[in-house]
C-alpha cells in the first residue's frame, strides 16, 4: 500500500485509547437489590456462554479500531499497492499552444480545442487523489497549473489556454514536463499536440502518452522567410526577398500567388508550383518611398492557416548616408571623383570632400574615405574606406609600391560578400600601388597574382575596407560600372552596422528584442490602418508576441511574423485513434474515498446494532 499524504498517520496512536479500555475492563461486582423487575431483560444475556459473549465484545472492539483507522486513512489518502507500470501519483498535462493549433477542422473546431475536449474526458477518469499538473508550450513553456488535486480548479486554468502566433519549441516544453514529473515519482506526462513526440528520441525513463490532435488531411503553403533591403545605387527602390514552402504531408501539388502591394496599390505578383515539402525563393523589386506599407500576402486555394500567409512591415526610411573623402587636392584621383559623383546622384549619399589639413572633422560623418593618405592618429569610432594606403596607420599595415604593377585580371575570395554584389570581378584589370596585411578579422575578396589587393572586416568593432590599388591607373576598371558599384557596396556595407538600430529589423514572433525608450507603437498585421496602439515598455526587453510591426520612441522599428519553416510544416495524424494514445490505466483505479467513506457508514450501523440489539457492553 502507499499513502499519498502519510503525515496523518501518526492519528493512528489514538488507538491506544480503546485498546486500554478493552484490556483494563473493571471487573463485575455484585449488589443486593430490592426487586429483580428492571434486570429480566439481561436473563437472555446471562443464558449466553461466556465464549460467544467474548466474541461480541472482541468485535466490538475490531468496529471501534476500524472506525478510527479508516478516517486516517481517508485523510492520508490510501492507495493500494498496485504493478509499477501503474503505480503513478501524479499526472503532468504537457499542451501545445503555438500557432499550428489554432487550424480549423471541417466543423470550426481549432486543434487547440480538440486537445481541450479530449484532456477534460480523460481528467475525468482521474483518481482525486492524483495531483495534476498543467504546463503550456510554444517558443518557451509555462507552468499554467502547479500540482492541484482540485478537478474544479485545473478544468478553469485549461479552458483559459489560447493559441499564441508562436512557432513551437517542443524540447524545452518537454524539459519542464519532465522538471515537474521527477518532483514526486511516479509520473505520468499527457502530451497533447498536433505534431507528436518521435519515441526513438525519448528517454526510457520518462513515462509519456501521446495525444495527436492534427488533421488527418492537411495542406499548408505559408511563408518562411522574408527580407527587405534598398536596391544598391537607386533611390526608392528595394529588393524584397520571399520564400516560400508547401508542408510535406501535403497530398498533391498546388499552386501559389505571391502578391505584392505598395501604399495598399496592387504592385505585382507572381505564381510558383510548389510539390510537397517543396521550397523556393522569390525577388521582387519594390519602387515606394519610406514608410509606405509593403504587403506580401500569400494566396492559394483552401489553405486553413493563416498566420504564416501575410507580411506587412513600412518601407524604411532612405536616410541619405554622409561620407568625409580625405585626400590631397593636387592629386585627386578624377575617377574616384566620377563614382563618387555617380553614387551621389542616386540620392543615397551625401560626400564631404577635404585636404589632410582638415582632419580631425568637425562635423559627424557615418563613413569616411581616405584616399592615398592615412591619419597619423587612427580614427577607431568611425567606418573606413581606404584606398591606395601609402603607409602603417592603426590597425592598417600597408607598404606603399615604389613601382605598380599592372595585372589583367583578379581572382575572386568571397563572390557572395556584399562588397562584391552587382559587380563583375572577371572584368577588372587592376594596377597594384600598395602591399598590405589582410590578416586576423580581415577577409581577402581581391587577389592579383598572389597578393591580396581587396580586402575588408571588422577589427575591434569598427568596419574597414582597404583597396591596395589605384583606380586611375587601372584599366576596365574605372570607366565601367563595377567601381561605382564597388565604391556603392563599400559604403552601404561600412555604415550597415551603425545604421542598424535605425533600420528596420525582422524578427520570428516569441522571440525577445533588446530595445530603448519608455513606449513602443504595435501596428499588427491586418490592420487597415497605419496607426498603431501605444504600449508603455517596462523593460529594456520586447516580447515578439504578436504580428505586426513596431516603433519605440526612440526610434528603433522592427516587424514581428511567425516566418518559420516548421510551424508552416504541419504533419497529418497517423493511422490511429487519437483518444488510443491515452490506453494506459492510472493507479488507483476509481477514488477510495467514497469506499472508505462508506465502509465507515456500516461500521457504525453494525456497531449500533450490536450494541443496541444485543446489549454488548
Amino acid at each position: 500500500m502507499q499513502f499519498l499524504s502519510p503525515q496523518f498517520l501518526w492519528l493512528l496512536g489514538l488507538s491506544a485509547i480503546p485498546i486500554a479500555l478493552y484490556l483494563f475492563r473493571r471487573k463485575s461486582r455484585t449488589f443486593e437489590v430490592s426487586t429483580l423487575v428492571f434486570f429480566k431483560t439481561l436473563a437472555r444475556e446471562h443464558q449466553e456462554s461466556a465464549w460467544l459473549r467474548r466474541l461480541k465484545k472482541l468485535a466490538s472492539f475490531l468496529l471501534t479500531l476500524l472506525m478510527l483507522a479508516l478516517p486516517v486513512f481517508v485523510l492520508a489518502r490510501f492507495l493500494p499497492t498496485q504493478d509499477d507500470s501503474e503505480d503513478v501519483r501524479s499526472i503532468v498535462i504537457l499542451l501545445d499552444r503555438s500557432a499550428s493549433m489554432g487550424l480549423l477542422n471541417d466543423s470550426g473546431e481549432t486543434r487547440l480545442d480538440e486537445a481541450k475536449r479530449h484532456l477534460r474526458s480523460r481528467l475525468e477518469r482521474v483518481p482525486e487523489e492524483i495531483g495534476v499538473s498543467l504546463v503550456t508550450y510554444d517558443a518557451r513553456p509555462e507552468v499554467v497549473q502547479p500540482r492541484t488535486e482540485s478537478r474544479r480548479e485545473l478544468i478553469s486554468r485549461l479552458d483559459g489556454v489560447t493559441v499564441r502566433p508562436f512557432a513551437a519549441s517542443q524540447e524545452e516544453g518537454l524539459e519542464a514536463a519532465a522538471l515537474l514529473a521527477g518532483l514526486e515519482p511516479p509520473s505520468l506526462v499527457w502530451h497533447a499536440s498536433d505534431r507528436p513526440f518521435e519515441e526513438e528520441g525519448l528517454s526510457k525513463e520518462l513515462s509519456l502518452q501521446q495525444l495527436d490532435v492534427a488533421l488527418s488531411e492537411v495542406s499548408n503553403p505559408g511563408i518562411t522567410g522574408f527580407q527587405l533591403r534598398p536596391a544598391p545605387l537607386q533611390h526608392s527602390i528595394y529588393e524584397a526577398y520571399v520564400q516560400v514552402a508547401l508542408n510535406e504531408a501535403a497530398a498533391e501539388e498546388k499552386t501559389v500567388r505571391v502578391a505584392i502591394s505598395v501604399g495598399g496599390v496592387p504592385s505585382q505578383y507572381r505564381d510558383a508550383d510548389l510539390a510537397p515539402g517543396d521550397r523556393i525563393g522569390l525577388s521582387f523589386r519594390v519602387n515606394g518611398v519610406s514608410r509606405q506599407i509593403l504587403k506580401v500576402e500569400l494566396q492559394s486555394e483552401g489553405d486553413k492557416f493563416l498566420l504564416d500567409n501575410e507580411v506587412v512591415i513600412p518601407l524604411p526610411e532612405a536616410r541619405p548616408t554622409l561620407a568625409a573623402w580625405i585626400r590631397h587636392s593636387e592629386s585627386e584621383d578624377p575617377y574616384t571623383r566620377l563614382a563618387l559623383a555617380s553614387i551621389q546622384e542616386s540620392g543615397r549619399f551625401e560626400l564631404l570632400k577635404g585636404d589632410p589639413d582638415a582632419w580631425p572633422l568637425s562635423d559627424a560623418v557615418d563613413a569616411v574615405i581616405f584616399d592615398g593618405w592615412l591619419p597619423d592618429e587612427w580614427p577607431e569610432e568611425i567606418p573606413a574606406i581606404v584606398i591606395n594606403p601609402p603607409r602603417a596607420s592603426g590597425p592598417l599595415r600597408a607598404k606603399r609600391l615604389n613601382s605598380p604593377v599592372p595585372y589583367d585580371e583578379v581572382r575572386v575570395g568571397n563572390e557572395g560578400h556584399p562588397l562584391l554584389y552587382g559587380v563583375s570581378s572577371s572584368r577588372v584589370a587592376v594596377t597594384q600601388t600598395a602591399l598590405f596585411d589582410a590578416a586576423f578579422t580581415m577577409e581577402p575578396l581581391w587577389f592579383a597574382g598572389n597578393e591580396t589587393i581587396l580586402a575588408a572586416g571588422e577589427v575591434k568593432g569598427q568596419r574597414l575596407v582597404i583597396m591596395g590599388f589605384s583606380p586611375g591607373l587601372s584599366e576596365h576598371l574605372p570607366l565601367t560600372a563595377s567601381f561605382p558599384l564597388l565604391m556603392g557596396n563599400a559604403l552601404l556595407w561600412s555604415v550597415e552596422k551603425a545604421s542598424e538600430k535605425a533600420a528596420l529589423s525582422l524578427h520570428s514572433t516569441g522571440e525577445l528584442v533588446e530595445v530603448e525608450g519608455s513606449s513602443v507603437t504595435w501596428v499588427e498585421a491586418g490592420s487597415t490602418s497605419a496607426k498603431g496602439r501605444e504600449i508603455p515598455l517596462r523593460s529594456d526587453l520586447l516580447p515578439m508576441d504578436r504580428s505586426g510591426f513596431w516603433e519605440t520612441d526612440s526610434g528603433q522599428k522592427g516587424g514581428s511574423f511567425l516566418l518559420s519553416s516548421n510551424e508552416s510544416n504541419l504533419r497529418a495524424r497517423k493511422d490511429v485513434e487519437s483518444e488510443s494514445y491515452f490506453s494506459a490505466s492510472v493507479s488507483g483505479g476509481a477514488s477510495l474515498k467514497s469506499w472508505l467513506l462508506a465502509i465507515l457508514l456500516v461500521i457504525l450501523l453494525g456497531e449500533y446494532w450490536l450494541l443496541h440489539r444485543f446489549a454488548v457492553y
